[in-house]
This record gives C-alpha cells, structure tokens and sequence, in this order.
C-alpha cells in the first residue's frame, strides 16, 4: 500500500491515507491529555487537538487538512514519519530482550505457616497455605544461602519476613538476621530487611529488635474497628482491633512513618478504612480490592455478586480519583511524606523515567518466596500450591529461562493492544489467574481501576512545573538509596 500522499484543492493542500502511531487520548476534568503509548510520554493537548486525533485515528478519516498536520507532526504522531525510538535494544520480535541469567534480589521468607488471626479473605488458607508449620532454622539458613547464592553479581537483596504470622517464629527471625548479615558481608553483599505482620504479637522486645536492625515494618489492618474486627478476628472470634491498635501505638514511637496495607472488602468504604488509619496513627496506607481464594475453594465462601463488584469498584474509583487530588496539592505545597511516599507518587517518578513495565512485577524473577519446608514459589501468594512450586532450596537454581520470563505483557491478548499496557505491565499475577483462571488474562474490573488511576497520574505528572518534578526525582532518590 502506498504511504501518505498530498493533495491540492481549491488552493489548499490536503494529505491522505495518515497513520496515526499508537496513542491514547482523554480527558481529566476539563483538561485533555494525549498518551504517546510507544513512548511513554504524555502531554496535555486542547479539546480541538483531541477531537483532531479522534479523527484522524478512524480508518476512514479521509483527508486532513494541513494545518491540522503540521500539529500532528508536532506531536510526532505520523507513523511513516516518527523517527525511531530512543530505548532499550529490543529483538526482532519487538520484545525486550531476554538475559543471560535472572539474579533474585528478594525473598518472602515464610517463618510461620500459621497465624492467630482468621482473616475472611485469607488467600493463604488460614496462614496455612496447604503445609501448616514453622520453618526450622535449618531450612532459614539454607534459604539466605541459597538468596546469596542466586543473588549473582548483586551488591544489595532484601528479606522479607512473611507468613502466617512471621512473629510466631520470632526466636528464628532473630538467629537469622544475624546470619544474613554475617554471610551477606563475607560475600561483599548489602542486606536490608522487612517484615509483613498483622501487629497482634508486637511488643517491647520485639519492637526493639525491629529498630536496632532497621526492619522495616508493614502492618495488615484494615481501619476502623467494625472494618478491622469483622475482617481480621482472633481464631476464637474475637475482635483483633483492640490489641492492634494498641500495639501500633508503641510501634509508631519507634517509627513514626508507618505503613500499613488494608484490603477492601464486601461493602467497606475506603474512605472511612483511610480515616480509620489516620486515627490509629499511620502515615501511609495501601488499599488493595479482595482477589478469589484459590488455595482453599471452601474458604472462599460466597463469590460477591456482580452488583457489589461494580460497587466496589466505583468506590475504589472515587478514592482514587481523591488521593490524585491531594497528591498534587501535596507536591506542589512540598508537604510529601518523604520516609513513607505513597504508591501514587512513586508511580508519578516512575513515569518521569518513560520506562516500558513488561511485567507486573518481579514474579519468578528477581523476586520469589519460600515456604517453611523449602520449596520456593514465584511469589508468596502463590504458595501452597503445588503446580505452582518451581522447586526447592536444595536443587533448583534461578536463571534458566521459562514462562515466567518470556510472559511479557505484549504477547497477552488482553493487553498487546491497551493503552495502558507498559504502565501496568500486565496486572498481578495471581489476581489474573484468581479472577480469570489464567495468569496471563487480567480481570476486567482491575483493568479499569488501574487504566483510571494512570489516567489521574498522567494528569498529575502534566500539572507539574520544573521545580515540582525536581522534588519528586528527590525524593524517589532518596528512598532508592534507603530501601534498595
């Protein structure tokens, strides 16, 4: 097929048979915005470019005027004009490329295959996850020496203690954080640790060794007492926020910036579980919607209807569309939180890097978990579950090639051809395969609060000046070099 061609007519000119390259075109209140998907720009446009591009995308778009190309041309929107692009080698296929060897850098280290609490939407069978127990010191050891070992050339890896309830098994947490250093120093290593727990355990002696080593903690609460103890109960019933609560308190002394995570589920608002967090004295707080149990069918119990889905999902909306708000008034009154930056102002410096996400995360990758037996997983929401199991500590070595690797988010069908595509890099793993029974095919729902938050993002990322995206670089720098 021939390439774009130009016309004359009653004294103007006009080019025909325009391809447009990929974008993504909204609006944000009563701004409009463009999304360079290639290239991982974004720029705010007026109504009259928007409706323009709207045009000119359409298969019989016709011809355009020249004025209106010469303000395609500014945006570099031509497809057989764009020059190439200024990114990381990538093969013939247009994916990027595969290395040599796949380093781990982080471990969950499942301490407790247990837990005091019952929470509803437990995805780990109780704290169980199919192999109830504490992890030996033994199996500890041999799991920092096999991180050390699958670390590669790495100078920095993080441990993360995990569970169940890690604090069940403290007296082996303490034995190996000392061992990690120790064998992380002989090998010219940097070790950082932190530990994912529900506060219940947390005391005195506990809270102290957690800021003697610089463990970072991350609480598993969710707000309000009517949120917290109808959702994360004792196992004999009882309500867990009391004792949380309290326990918080003497946490926040030692660290005053304190996260937490809180899931929304059935028909909590996340807008009372955000005050209940301000009120029990966090700085930052994550808020992740409930996945499906796929570890323990009988756990699950009722699958919420589709109408409370959609109502869960309009609530997480309006949260987020909020916290964009305040994230942008924050930036530019300098008021960030700069030792608990949020996940929104991360995804802001994220996007100031125009780097592509091929992937979700670091599943099976840099990252994997190991249970207290030994074996090891992509990561820790998959263990318990046998077809999930890559191997064990004791003969399985990270770096070969396999699926984990080669499932770059463009070879999804659901993705290749979304917007939003190298911002997500293909959603959560197990949430894909939770909702939709295949890793590789996200939930319809996840895709749109994900594609809305980038939306609010990206029009964060253009109300910024100079100065305000020098704090924000600052700032990441800043938490880069503490929390590698």
């Amino acid at each position: 097929m021939f390439g774009i061609y130009q016309v004359e007519y009653k004294g103007q000119t006009y080019f025909g048979n325009v391809s447009l390259r990929e974008a993504h075109v909204f609006r944000y209140g009563s701004n409009c915005y463009l999304v360079d998907v290639e290239r991982m720009a974004a720029y705010p446009i007026s109504s009259r470019l928007a409706a323009l591009i709207a045009r000119a995308a359409l298969p019989s778009s016709g011809l355009i005027p020249e004025s209106d190309m010469i303000e395609l041309r500014k945006l570099k929107l031509i497809a057989e004009e764009a020059p190439s692009l200024e990114t990381s080698p990538e093969d013939e296929s247009g994916q990027p490329p595969l290395k040599a060897e796949y380093p781990v850098t982080s471990i969950a280290l499942f301490l407790a295959q247990e837990c005091n609490l019952r929470c509803v939407y437990c995805y780990g069978d109780a704290g169980e996850y199919a192999g109830k127990g504490m992890m030996s010191e033994e199996t500890a050891c041999l799991a920092v020496d096999w991180l050390i070992a699958n670390s590669k050339n790495t100078e920095k890896v993080n441990i993360c203690f995990f569970g169940g309830e890690p604090l069940l098994n403290f007296p082996v947490m303490k034995k190996i954080v000392a061992y990690a250093k120790e064998k992380t120093a002989q090998k010219g290593k940097q070790v950082t640790f932190s530990i994912t727990t529900n506060g219940s355990l947390l005391n005195d002696e506990i809270i102290s060794f957690l800021k003697n080593e610089k463990i970072n903690p991350l609480i598993s609460f969710d707000g309000p007492p009517e949120y917290q103890n109808r959702q994360r109960p004792f196992k004999d019933g009882r309500g867990s926020y009391d004792t949380v609560h309290s326990n918080v308190q003497k946490l926040r002394a030692v660290f005053p910036h304190l996260q937490a995570r809180a899931t929304v589920y059935g028909d909590a608002n996340p807008f009372s579980i955000t005050e209940g967090m301000e009120q029990a004295g966090f700085t930052s707080c994550l808020l992740t919607r409930a996945s499906p149990i796929l570890l323990n069918a009988q756990c699950a119990g009722t699958p919420p209807s589709e109408w409370l889905k959609e109502q869960t999902l309009q609530r997480m909306l309006d949260f987020n569309h909020k916290e964009v708000e305040q994230l942008l008034a924050a930036i530019r009154e300098r008021k960030i939180d700069k030792d608990c930056p949020s996940a929104l102002l991360l995804g802001i410096t994220e996007m100031a890097s125009e780097k592509k996400h091929y992937y979700g995360c670091g599943i099976g990758k840099g990252m994997a978990a190991i249970s207290a037996t030994g074996d090891i997983y992509p990561c820790q929401r998959f263990v318990g579950q046998e077809k999930m199991c890559m191997g064990n500590i004791g003969n399985y070595s990270a770096g070969g090639l396999n699926d984990y690797y080669r499932a770059v988010v463009d070879q999804f069908p659901e993705c290749r051809y979304c917007w939003a595509r190298y911002f997500c890099g293909g959603g959560c793993s197990y949430a894909n395969k939770a909702h939709t029974g295949d890793m590789h095919r996200p939930d319809s729902l996840d895709c749109r609060e994900r594609k809305a938050t980038f939306e609010g993002l990206i029009h964060v990322y253009c109300q910024l000046d100079e100065s305000d995206k020098e704090y924000v670089k600052d700032i990441l720098k800043d938490v880069t070099e503490r929390h590698p």
